[in-house]
């Protein structure tokens, strides 16, 4: 259950402190209205005993004022959060409140989406104080289980560009990861379940390879360990020499992969992506090296990519290679119509140059249709109701035999889709949830993601934003940021070895237990069930 925050209110006049406790509903705001008083006096001992999280107060008041009442509270109570309501806008009642540490200044006459605001603001600051003690108390405990989950959720952040790099040297630091060095690479290592004596890898296996990985990375901290999935692990190299940079990779790769496919039945492919000299460019090595390793369609999977033997091998277009179904998901959310047909018609001409099998042709297609479906699927529509002419998807793929043939497909698929996407956006709001939901969609990792980060993010009101959104999608924040979350939660226990806690920590929740009761309640089983159940 969602923590209900607790309020208490201070405010000698009657029908103003009548209006500010019926001006908002509480409930359903996520609040406790616990109490109220006509004076700082009468409220003390009141407030010891609900022992409120949030503090609303006038200034001017009979026996005890507001910042009387303030002062005391703070010494009492630090933890508890303190708005201010006055009529007064003097610099010495200002001053004075910033000395006590209050939280928020407001002046009447105050409405209720002004005040919403402010208590959702002093919601997400309890949050941040206990998400930032809780993960103290994480490094505290030395735990290595713990901080090696926090190393990877901040190797991860930093390789994917999600991390400001001003914060990375610092940040390692306090995780104990030197990140100084002249040149940096990314090692991307795919394993894959059958392995070279033919042998049929086990989830144990997999499990088994990693560990290895691990202690063949040892402890220099030249290789740093980050776990993708189940299959996929990267490596940061660092080094002061290009040069020995250069040489380490190779070595590190080979010895690698002989220990795994030697010692597990597991078999691993490999790739190095291009050296850079900055610490913020290891987005583009990572690039590089996803790059090559699905240029293994092309070279066999036993052998490790570098990004020099694609260029050898005269493949020009990479997008050919990289445009799979999730990147196609994200240009059909927000790309126009012209820009995807463009990068599509290159990759079919691509391979028609390179002179390329018509695998190619069918891996292209499928992914467009998957791309296609799911995200039609967002919008509540079916691919047979835009394209009803062409019938079953059966149908589609048998009507297509040329290059033309397809990108004629393609012409109208595509633009019956973004026809499909525009008309659900001309909706009064509909511009504004689509921000929100994007939003969403790419920082929901952050456990301290909030309506009024949403809300300020689209130029709206936290009160606002959550009456049309309920409208619009039929859901509330809080249930469409869960729905995210146990979707991409569902996807990683199903693909990967990770346990429950360090899923919930990456997907957003800092406490694996509240993730595990809010995964069975809308999935109806334990993540560890959900696991089993699809093994």
């Amino acid at each position: 259950m969602k923590k209900m925050y607790r309020v208490f209110l201070v405010e000698d006049e009657v029908l103003v402190r009548e209006a500010i406790r019926d001006i908002i509903d509480w409930k359903s705001a996520g609040f406790d209205f616990v109490g109220e008083a006509s004076d700082g006096e009468q409220a003390l001992p009141l407030i010891a005993a609900t022992k409120p999280d949030i503090l609303i107060t006038d200034i001017k008041m009979p026996f005890m004022n507001g910042l009387e009442l303030s002062r005391e509270v703070k010494r009492l109570m630090p933890w508890v959060k303190i708005i201010i309501v006055s009529g007064h806008d003097e610099f010495d009642y200002t001053r004075e409140a910033i000395s006590i540490s209050v939280d928020e200044y407001l002046l009447k006459p105050i409405s209720s989406c002004d005040l919403l605001e402010a208590l959702n603001q002093m919601a997400d600051s309890i949050d941040r104080t206990k998400e930032e003690k809780e993960a103290d108390q994480i490094l505290r405990s030395g735990s290595k289980e713990n901080l090696d989950m926090i190393r990877g959720k901040f190797l991860l952040d930093l390789v994917s560009g999600v991390m400001p790099y001003d914060e990375a040297i610092h940040g390692g630091r306090s995780l104990g990861l030197d990140l100084v060095a002249n040149y940096y690479a990314v090692i991307l290592t795919e394993l894959s379940g059958q392995g070279s004596e033919g042998k049929c890898a086990q989830y144990q296996d997999f499990l088994e390879a990693e560990s290895l990985l691990d202690r063949l990375a040892g402890p220099s901290h030249q290789f740093l360990k980050c776990k993708m999935n189940l299959r996929d692990i990267l490596f940061i190299a660092m080094n002061q020499d290009r040069e020995a940079l250069e040489s380490a990779c190779h070595d590190f790769v080979h010895k690698i992969k002989d220990e795994v496919e030697k010692k597990t039945a597991c078999q691993l492919s490999a790739s190095i992506g291009s050296i850079k000299d900055r610490l913020e460019d290891l987005v583009g090595s990572l690039e590089d090296a996803k790059t090559l390793m699905e240029f293994g369609y092309v070279f066999t999977r036993s052998k490790m990519a570098e990004i020099q033997e694609v260029k050898t091998a005269g493949l020009k277009n990479k997008a050919m290679i990289t445009l799979d179904e999730s990147r196609l998901i994200e240009y059909l959310r927000y790309e126009d119509e012209d820009t995807i047909m463009s990068k599509l018609i290159a990759c079919l001409h691509n391979i028609k140059e390179q002179e390329l099998n018509s695998i190619f042709y069918t891996q292209l297609f499928t992914n467009i249709i998957i791309a296609v479906v799911r995200f039609l699927g967002e919008l509540g529509e079916k691919v047979e109701y835009i394209l009803p002419e062409f019938g079953s998807i059966d149908h589609m793929v048998n009507s297509i035999f040329t290059i033309d043939s397809f990108i004629h497909f393609l012409t109208i698929l595509i633009s019956r889709t973004i026809e499909c996407r525009d008309n659900k956006k001309k909706s009064k709001y509909g511009d504004v949830i689509w921000k929100a939901k994007y939003y969403i969609d790419n920082n929901y990792t952050d456990s301290k993601l909030s309506l009024s980060r949403v809300a300020d993010h689209v130029n709206m009101s936290s009160s606002h934003l959550s009456t049309i959104f309920s409208q619009e999608i039929e859901m509330t924040f809080i249930e469409y940021l869960t729905h995210v979350r146990i979707t991409k939660a569902k996807e990683q226990l199903a693909t990967t070895n990770l346990k429950s806690s360090e899923i919930a920590y990456r997907i957003g929740y800092n406490d694996h237990h509240y993730f595990s009761h809010v995964f069975k309640k809308v999935t109806g089983m334990r993540p560890t069930d959900y696991r089993s159940a699809k093994a």
